[in-house]
């Protein structure tokens, strides 16, 4: 995986080559230049500018491209990685430099902003941003590197992710519970980050995009509910159906992860049909509604809820409509 970013640097021209190829960071070897050397590359780059007389405004684009420290690659492929995602950007001139003084390797490319035979200037657009990020994202595939999710907004996903949302909807509709999930995940090409201290679930497709469960734009998706839905007992409560049958209120075509959380609370509203909210289960859905801070101490509340839901559930089957074991069928009871 690469993480690229279009840093907005306020360092001077003169310092940004001193301080991307110094010592201590990385050797010479991992040091080249597009269309330039790396020994002369401020003389070249002004070189450019004032041959188009272009020497005012941004004088260069400093990007950034790290790597993940569970991808196994080497400084030298990485250092490769790098001058060929630097070429992407046909006629710009490039100085590429591999730093292997952190955790992880990355590259640090300084872009001249004036093109040396177009002497067009580069202009950071937002889709020009995307579209370098996509092409790394080839590179690190092509590489066997695991790759970032492309940013999208809400209804402009890209088909790996409605493949993905289809697939975790299909095994959350036969997983008892979570360890079942990730494992029929696993079983079908599926990775599924689950950690106890991290906020979301990151799941990789077979392909290798990377996605957070937040940016799924469905909130039967979000661990926070995920952790709700195994603990009423997944596939097998007689609630899985409201569940997974939940559709997601549609989000502002410019949201770029899943808004909202109905859901929690129509969940909570199902477990207190068959014995009345407490009072304090009262008080925390109303802080929830009305105060942010609130929900994560509701999402506790709900998780609570939902544990003595499916007791109750097993306990009395038939209050809920469901077949005692060692019934021929109902399976929603064997788990």
């Amino acid at each position: 995986m690469a993480v690229v970013k279009f840093v907005a640097s306020g360092c001077p021209m003169n310092n940004i080559a001193a301080y991307v190829m110094r010592g201590e960071a990385t050797e010479r070897k991992l040091i080249d230049g597009i269309l330039c050397s790396p020994e002369s590359v401020l003389e070249e780059f002004r070189f450019v500018k004032e041959k188009f007389h272009k020497e005012e405004g941004r004088q260069y684009y400093h990007i950034i491209q790290s790597f993940s420290p569970e991808d196994r690659l080497t400084p030298e492929t990485a250092h490769e990685i790098g001058m060929r995602f630097a070429e992407y950007f046909g006629g710009y001139q490039a100085l590429v430099a591999t730093h292997t003084n952190k955790d992880h390797l990355h590259n640090h490319i300084i872009l001249n902003s004036v093109n040396m035979e177009t002497g067009y200037k580069y202009h950071q657009s937002r889709d020009e941003m995307l579209k370098a990020k996509r092409f790394s994202n080839d590179l690190c595939r092509e590489y066997g590197l695991s790759v970032t999710e492309e940013k999208c907004e809400y209804g402009r996903t890209p088909q790996w992710k409605d493949y993905l949302k289809a697939f975790i909807e299909y095994t959350l509709g036969t997983s008892p519970d979570r360890e079942t999930f990730i494992r029929k995940m696993k079983n079908h090409g599926y990775g599924v980050k689950w950690e106890d201290g991290h906020k979301y679930v990151t799941f990789t497709t077979p392909e290798g995009h990377k996605c957070r469960d937040n940016k799924l734009f469905d909130e039967r998706f979000l661990r926070c509910n995920m952790e709700i839905y195994f603990a009423m007992g997944g596939c097998c409560s007689p609630a899985a159906e409201e569940y997974l049958g939940y559709e997601t209120p549609r989000h502002d075509r410019h949201a770029n992860m899943t808004a909202g959380n109905e859901l929690i609370f129509l969940m909570a509203d199902i477990f207190s049909d068959h014995r009345k909210k407490t009072k304090e289960e009262i008080e925390a859905e109303e802080n929830a509604r009305d105060i942010a801070t609130g929900m994560g101490i509701f999402i506790g509340v709900v998780l609570l809820m939902a544990e003595r839901y499916r007791q109750d559930y097993t306990d009395n089957p038939e209050e809920f409509g469901l077949r005692p074991r060692g019934y021929d069928v109902w399976p929603q009871l064997i788990m």
